[in-house]
């Protein structure tokens, strides 16, 4: 078994190693996923972010000598980057970057982070767009796969979930419990899949989950913004 890590502390040295060897070029260091949400099971990856201004092909590898040196360093993964790349990117996908973030050092100040509620419904619906497309595609080349890609897409449909209800509501569920309050009857049954409290031992069961998420991303991708 896993040894339970104390995330905390355990970012607290990871910052300091981060900081020792960037200095001011360090802008943020946060953690996202379920270690963030308080939702970790002993081997959950540790899903850092780290954001470094001006970012080289030698801070990499320097960035990666330090996840080397941590403990539970098999665990480590994540997002890094540079200030300059993540202002520019697209602002449906630093939404979920940003809302899913947990900032432990630094801030996001070096880019704009108002989204609005057609950010929040680009990103559910890009989301949606990836879990359509690899279900379909499933369904159709590789069906033999469709319990394994079913289960790889349950996991994202949360964060179209919650993108879709900070552009209903203007709030954002920090966790699956807090989801859970807001969800509808297909989101509560993709979320207790994603638990392992749906039946999927036979190929009917697993065939007829993946009809429901289909037609449930399909809805997204379709919707229009004055339907919320």
């Amino acid at each position: 078994m896993e040894p339970t890590i104390n995330i905390d502390q355990w970012m607290d040295e990871f910052s300091t190693k981060l900081k020792d060897a960037f200095g001011d070029r360090l802008k943020l260091v946060g953690i996202q996923g379920s270690r963030a949400r308080g939702e970790a099971r002993p081997d959950s990856d540790i899903d850092a972010v780290v954001v470094i201004d001006r970012l080289s092909k030698e801070d990499l590898q320097r960035y990666k000598d330090i996840v080397a040196l941590m403990p539970s360093s098999e665990l480590a993964c994540g997002f890094v980057g540079s200030t300059d790349v993540l202002a520019a990117w697209q602002r449906y996908d630093a939404f979920n970057l940003v809302k899913d973030t947990r900032v432990h050092y630094g801030s996001f100040d070096f880019m704009n982070t108002h989204f609005t509620a057609e950010d929040a419904i680009n990103s559910a619906k890009a989301v949606a767009a990836e879990i359509y497309h690899a279900m379909v595609h499933t369904v159709v080349f590789d069906d033999q796969n469709l319990g394994s890609i079913l289960d790889a897409c349950i996991k994202p449909a949360f964060f179209a979930m919650r993108a879709l209800r900070f552009a209903n509501l203007g709030t954002f569920p920090a966790t699956r419990a807090e989801m859970r309050e807001l969800a509808t009857e297909n989101e509560t049954l993709f979320l207790d899949a994603y638990d392992g409290k749906v039946n999927m031992d036979t190929p009917e069961a697993i065939e007829k989950l993946a009809d429901r998420l289909i037609a449930w991303a399909a809805d997204i991708i379709t919707l229009e913004a004055s339907a919320l």
